[in-house]
């Protein structure tokens, strides 16, 4: 349920922070029962507040670029977005797989998602580009991007069919168009994008 999903996101977070914050990096065996309470009450907000998106007449979504264009994936998929990472790479995978990389202790996937959409190619050379870190209930991956943008809300009408003039192979990736000022955006497909 979506209770479950926020409590099992409120508590990696804990955890994440309580690591973050521990001079030795490391957890306590169990959380007290006032932190765990806490935890609860904001899983229920949270997805108090995710029931309330869902069923409002607005979208969030989270804006990136991809070369010159700008695309967006709804803010619900996304986990968090990393910027500082080293990649391992792997043999005898697809090409648009850069490797892994090791979040907090957990192996994730690096997505070169421009050239796995075919909607361009990434623009950059040196260090790490920003990676949002997408899931769904069955996969995770970092889908490595040029620029972060803003976070916007869109009305739930303004979501159009993907535009007529992508390619067929392109056109199962996106999931639709909105109008974002004076720009048209893709929005990505996150589903598609995690598939095995």
């Amino acid at each position: 349920t979506s209770t479950d999903f926020w409590l099992r996101r409120a508590r990696r977070e804990a955890r994440a922070e309580m690591a973050d914050a521990s001079p030795h990096g490391s957890l306590s065996a169990g959380l007290s029962a006032t932190a765990a309470e806490v935890l609860r009450r904001r899983a229920e907000s949270l997805a108090a507040e995710a029931v309330d998106e869902e069923s409002g007449d607005s979208v969030a979504i989270l804006l990136f670029r991809l070369a010159d264009e700008w695309y967006a994936v709804n803010v619900g998929d996304v986990r968090e977005i990393y910027q500082e990472y080293s990649i391992t790479p792997i043999p005898c995978v697809p090409d648009f797989i850069l490797g892994v990389v090791n979040i907090r202790g957990e192996i994730i996937s690096v997505t070169d998602v421009a050239k796995l959409t075919g909607l361009g190619e990434l623009g950059f050379t040196d260090g790490n580009a920003p990676a949002i870190v997408v899931q769904n209930e069955h996969c995770t991956t970092a889908m490595v991007v040029d620029e972060i943008g803003d976070i916007a809300e869109i009305p739930r009408e303004g979501i159009e069919p993907p535009l007529s003039v992508i390619d067929k192979a392109q056109a199962e990736f996106v999931a639709g168009s909105v109008h974002y000022g004076d720009q048209m955006i893709g929005l990505l497909n996150t589903d598609r994008i995690l598939e095995p």
